[in-house]
């Protein structure tokens, strides 16, 4: 009979599932009501456990009441992290309520693992929430947390989520040095293998070094062949062993790809394959389609190549997958091209560019100088109409007052205050409104000069795009691909300029302040810059002291790499040279170069984004106004030395801070 009951009761539920049904809600709590109180917790308990993730989650709602109704902690406890599972996905607020409101009780049960684990999913919400300021406070609560506690696995979960927010914000050299560091913990204490091949997995979606890849691919194959050296077919209740290894296949096909050893990416995209189908796991078809899509590059298959795209992108486009989307039309503009279909190949690349560069800010510029401009002209306005209000009182004041000589004294008094007052506000509103006019003027010369800088890289994609159809010679061919590819990266370099400098001047720019070991990143940058240098100017790094700085390392290396690009805009023989130096509390950084000078009338206006616009400058001239913008809110100065005809230097001197402990 209790088998039956219970057979009854797992119908109900599986027809209530998701949920949604009245009915079938009231049925299946009158079922569960009529059960023994003991039963009745056990039953919702598995009900819970199997039904959190669905959209609505009232058997969870159900155990949680029942738990607070029969006072049993150990199972109100199981109900909370059920909660706060279900809502890690859905409602982060509702997970910090239900995470604050299980801390004491997980404390009591010495739940610490499962308390930990929540608030690392705490932390990884924030981070894709865009929520930065709160992350660091959330790690070091946690690792604070954990030594309460003396739960070592905590602080393991703290550098985990930190190596996460590393790797989220470009500093990926840390970010595997956090990782290594946990995994090494890992297999000290024997950690199960779930987490490891999950650290693992989530490391090879980042686009690591080769390296890095090949080191963490031979760490995920231990961790399998520990699975099935003890006879496992389950690294946890989960996830399979044959997904563990599906995924490890599919890394080692990518690996091939990008090596070019076609038989490599084949064997393992057949084992990946064959895994996903065995399983029946059609979501996988898109991941290793895209796979394929490279493969198919490699050994030819254009055909097979183009139409796997066109079914991708239909499942991308449906899914909102934006970033896949591009990578696809990328794709597919590629093929056509190697397979001699001119015209398609530049419809593609024409709408890939496109979709890439939807988005600008002109027109916030536009309207951001009208809106400033019009203020201004409204408060001057409204003090002007003030004073004829005052003008006005005071002639019928004077008007009532009798009274000969005094009143006399006092009118004309008045009135002199009167027209002094009128005099000066009347020339306050004019200077405003020249400055309103010279407002509009300088927006009008950025808008016609980002008009300008738009339309030459555009013409020069729709021209030689136009050309390249009927151009039968490859090695021509390749040029006219490289000068549209140029003036397309030309063009997403405008749009970031004009963003970043639209973040800082609304004060929406937040920075990241890490330990970054400069020689390292002086290194990076002296590379990359190395790429762009023009023949007959020679590029020296200075001597690099080794010195620790706590910094936003990606806005550093911005302002110096637009200093860089500035110094190589401007100079065609003789040498750019950068480098940093150490002063009592500040460190400078500066770039100096043999280019053609600045003019001195031009020396105080160069950071300004309008002003530089001038027969003087190159381009459209936002790279100093960014340096300025970022240097300012770094706690920073930039100034420059300059004569004209011999070269300029640019000096940026930041304030050393001590990392907070």
């Amino acid at each position: 009979m209790k088998h039956l009951l219970w057979l009854t009761l797992l119908l109900l539920a599986q027809a209530f599932v998701p949920l949604h049904a009245t009915s079938g809600a009231d049925s299946l709590r009158s079922v569960l009501m009529a059960l023994p109180a003991k039963e009745r917790l056990d039953r919702l308990h598995e009900l819970a456990a199997q039904n959190y993730a669905k959209d609505e989650c009232v058997c969870v709602k159900w155990f949680y009441d029942e738990a607070i109704a029969q006072r049993n902690d150990s199972c109100l406890a199981n109900a909370l992290y059920f909660l706060v599972r279900h809502y890690y996905a859905n409602k982060p607020d509702s997970m910090r309520y239900y995470i604050a409101e299980a801390e004491p009780l997980f404390i009591k049960e010495k739940r610490y693992e499962d308390l930990c684990r929540m608030k690392a999913w705490n932390i990884y919400s924030l981070s894709i929430e865009g929520n930065q300021e709160s992350v660091m406070p959330a790690i070091h609560e946690l690792v604070e947390l954990s030594q309460k506690l003396n739960y070592p696995e905590g602080e393991e979960m703290a550098n985990q989520a930190l190596a996460n927010y590393y790797m989220k914000h470009g500093l990926k050299n840390e970010a595997v040095l956090l990782y290594k560091e946990v995994l090494i913990g890992m297999e000290n204490r024997g950690a199960p293998v779930i987490k490891r091949f999950n650290i693992l997995r989530n490391l090879l979606n980042e686009g690591l070094d080769p390296d890095d890849r090949a080191m963490f691919l031979e760490r995920m194959e231990k961790c399998l062949q520990e699975c099935e050296d003890k006879g496992l077919t389950q690294l946890n209740e989960e996830t399979s062993l044959d997904y563990g290894w599906y995924v490890y296949y599919r890394n080692l096909a990518t690996d091939a790809y990008l090596e070019e050893d076609k038989e490599k990416a084949r064997i393992n995209l057949e084992k990946a394959e064959e895994l996903a189908n065995r399983n029946d796991w059609p979501r996988e078809k898109y991941t290793l389609g895209n796979i394929k899509v490279y493969y198919y590059q490699l050994v030819g298959r254009y055909n097979e190549a183009l139409v796997l795209i066109d079914s991708l992108l239909d499942y991308f486009k449906m899914t909102n997958r934006q970033s896949a989307v591009l990578e696809m039309l990328e794709n597919k503009g590629k093929i056509y091209y190697k397979s001699g279909l001119g015209m398609k190949a530049t419809e593609t690349y024409l709408n890939y560019i496109a979709l890439k560069d939807s988005v600008t800010s002109s027109q916030y510029y536009s309207e951001l100088a009208n809106w400033r401009s019009q203020h201004d002209l409204d408060k001057l306005e409204l003090k002007n109409k003030q004073m004829e209000l005052d003008v006005s009182k005071a002639h019928s004041q004077m008007m009532m007052m009798g009274g000969g000589l005094i009143l006399l004294l006092l009118v004309c008094g008045t009135l002199g205050f009167i027209t002094y007052s009128r005099h000066k506000y009347s020339k306050q509103m004019q200077l405003a409104k020249e400055k309103a006019e010279e407002a509009d003027n300088m927006k009008s010369a950025f808008l016609a000069n980002m008009n300008h800088e738009i339309r030459t890289p555009l013409n020069a994609i729709v021209g030689f795009s136009q050309v390249l159809v009927d151009e039968d010679e490859a090695e021509v061919r390749q040029e006219y691909l490289k000068i549209i590819q140029s003036n397309n990266e030309l063009l997403q370099r405008l749009i970031n300029d004009v963003l970043d400098l639209s973040k800082i001047e609304s004060n929406t720019m937040t920075l990241s302040y890490f330990n970054v070991y400069l020689p390292e990143m002086m290194d990076e940058i002296y590379r990359s810059t190395l790429l762009r240098m023009p023949e007959g100017v020679m590029l020296e790094l200075k001597e690099c002291p080794a010195i620790n700085f706590y910094t936003d390392r990606m806005r550093l290396t911005q302002i110096i790499t637009n200093l860089l690009n500035n110094a190589i805009k401007h100079t065609e023989k003789g040498f750019i040279r950068f480098g940093y130096e150490t002063l009592e509390n500040d460190l400078r950084f500066y770039v100096e170069d043999t280019g053609e000078g600045i003019p001195e009338d031009k020396l105080e206006s160069i950071f300004s984004r309008f002003v530089q616009l001038s027969d003087w400058s190159k381009g459209v001239g936002l790279g100093l106004a960014i340096c300025r913008g970022l240097i300012s809110k770094m706690g920073g100065t930039i100034t420059v030395k300059s004569k004209l005809g011999e070269g300029s230097m640019f000096s940026v001197t930041l304030p050393v801070h001590d990392p907070p402990e």
